[in-house]
């Protein structure tokens, strides 16, 4: 690639990864875009490489999620476990705990599925 055309892409990818992050849609940057210049096999690599990119960093952060979650849940089943036979209560423990990391593991689901 000249160096014209790698300013050019670099420019173009890094408008596509700003209006990817709020949450523009496909059409409008392809719009956007088409103002800047009027290749579409150069706009049509630039959105799909700057989509993936987008989407691995939505996955990432949702993995870090789940992972919260799991520690909630398994937080909860701990403490369920070691206060089942004594004389503590064990339902807020039970209840709480699994409800708030199963509702953290979903909103995780959310983000890894996009």
């Amino acid at each position: 690639m000249e160096k014209i055309d790698q300013e050019l892409y670099d420019d173009l990818y890094l408008t596509t990864k700003m209006l990817l992050t709020r949450g523009t849609e496909t059409d409008m940057i392809e719009k956007h875009l088409l103002q800047k210049t009027e290749d579409m096999v150069l706009i049509t690599v630039v959105i799909k490489e700057a989509r993936n990119d987008y989407y691995a960093i939505l996955r990432k952060e949702g993995f870090r999620i789940i992972g919260v979650g799991v520690v909630f849940i398994a937080l909860g089943f701990l403490i369920t476990i070691l206060n089942f036979d004594s004389n503590r209560s064990f339902t807020v423990a039970m209840t709480s705990f699994t409800s708030v990391g199963a509702c953290i593991v979903f909103f995780g689901l959310y983000k890894v599925i996009g």
